[in-house]
């Protein structure tokens, strides 16, 4: 009886939060089977915490339930619209882009504010009428995109979009079988969930779409979107003329390595991180964290106690590592796509001493790699601290002659909240 009991309270639980999930998510529209993030989040719940600080969460936020997501604070009569006609923000990071609804479909406004900057880009996009939003971005910027009206079930890129439609897995009170697990795929299929929308190509069920229509995480992406678009600008650093899954990854990596860019972060849809760098420049891991924590840039050494040369932000904040794939955590909104161990045995055999990749190979089996030709222009930055360091660890990972008692002391009060470091 006590068992029957708590198995009907469980289903219960889980019908009233697919029920609310369900109501919720209505007015969007989109495809059918997906539960939402909050839904997820009722069991997951740390990891949805994380999810949340991530840009991955406030790529596209819905401006009228949480109009604090608009970023912008000067609406003058230079700028053609206000806050009245924006539905939904873009991004959060770099450059804030607003969305309005014409006769029900969505369009991009042709104002940009920086982020970074707190200001309006010193240009208007002219054309921002001839690029629906619902047609060119929608696919990858929202879950459960339907092609045939166009429309969404979550603003955003959710838990879904990396997991699969959920409902199934909530209405079962949680079997796995009934989700995707990245983790439980092969290297290069998992690899395809990021690829899906962080390469490009066109859909192969109606040739219009620039994202992978019908594509669900688990699936070969190759059914789903064409070759890329070739030529690209550069594109000789990396494109070989293959047009296949390694291509395709090479693509990939690229992209990834231009993380720190100053410039065009992604050529997939012409993303940019604004008109102000007319050079690209590469900054460092530290000026990369300040573009989001900009008071402690601005005031590292007050805020750490030293220079930028003597310890830098991630020598202190390290990241959550994936312990299967060795990798950091897509959860940890503080790193990049860096991972401990460089990706260049994706390529090159690292067994081969005639890999011109290849320098050389210790006895141990060590692999030392060469320094990277001049046209291959790939910017990866790996993190030497692979694991979570407490505030003492993180001191005394280079002051390795002091002991605990010492760090303890040596940290000053400021940078400490709730007893760790602040970010």
């Amino acid at each position: 009886m006590y068992y029957r009991r708590n198995l009907a309270a469980a289903l219960l639980c889980a019908a009233l939060v697919l029920l609310f999930t369900v109501f919720a998510h209505a007015n969007y529209g989109g495809l059918k089977g997906y539960a939402g993030s909050d839904a997820c989040g009722e069991c997951h719940e740390d990891v949805y915490k994380q999810w949340r600080r991530t840009p991955h969460s406030k790529m596209l936020v819905d401006a009228k339930k949480d109009p604090a997501a608009i970023l912008a604070t000067e609406f003058t009569d230079a700028i053609p619209f206000t806050t009245d006609d924006i539905v939904f923000t873009v991004g959060n990071h770099w450059v804030q882009k607003y969305i309005t609804e014409i006769d029900g479909t969505l369009y991009v406004l042709p104002k940009y504010w920086n982020v970074p900057k707190r200001a309006w880009e010193p240009y208007s996009i002219w054309n921002w009428r001839q690029e629906p939003y619902n047609v060119h971005c929608d696919g990858c910027h929202t879950v459960g995109f339907d092609p045939e009206t166009e429309t969404f079930f979550e603003p955003g890129i959710g838990c879904e979009s990396c997991h699969g439609p959920g409902e199934k897995h909530v209405e079962s009170d949680g079997d796995p079988g009934l989700i995707v697990n990245p983790l439980n795929l092969d290297r290069t299929t998992a690899q395809m969930i990021c690829m899906a929308c962080h390469t490009d190509g066109t859909d192969t069920t109606y040739n219009k779409y620039p994202f992978p229509v019908g594509y669900v995480p688990g699936d070969d992406l190759s059914k789903y979107s064409s070759d890329f678009f070739m030529p690209k600008p550069k594109s000789k650093k990396w494109y070989w003329g293959t047009m296949d899954t390694m291509e395709r990854k090479r693509m990939y990596y690229f992209f990834q390595s231009k993380f720190y860019s100053t410039n065009r972060a992604c050529e997939v849809c012409g993303f940019d991180r604004g008109a102000t760098e007319s050079k690209e420049r590469y900054m460092s891991r530290s000026e990369y964290c300040g573009t989001c924590h900009k008071d402690r840039w601005e005031n590292l050494e007050k805020h750490s106690g030293h220079t930028e040369e003597q310890a830098g932000c991630t020598d202190c904040h390290n990241p959550q590592v994936v312990d299967e794939w060795g990798t950091y955590s897509i959860h940890d909104h503080r790193f990049d796509f860096s991972k401990p161990k460089m990706p260049c045995s994706e390529c090159h055999d690292e067994e081969d001493p005639e890999d011109f990749a290849v320098e050389a190979i210790a006895e141990d089996g060590k692999v030392t790699w060469a320094p990277e030709p001049e046209h291959h222009d790939f910017h990866f930055k790996p993190v030497d601290n692979i694991k979570p360091l407490s505030e003492e660890e993180a001191c005394l990972s280079c002051h390795k002659e002091e002991d605990k008692e010492w760090a303890k002391k040596a940290i000053p009060e400021k940078i400490v909240v709730e007893g760790r470091i602040a970010d």
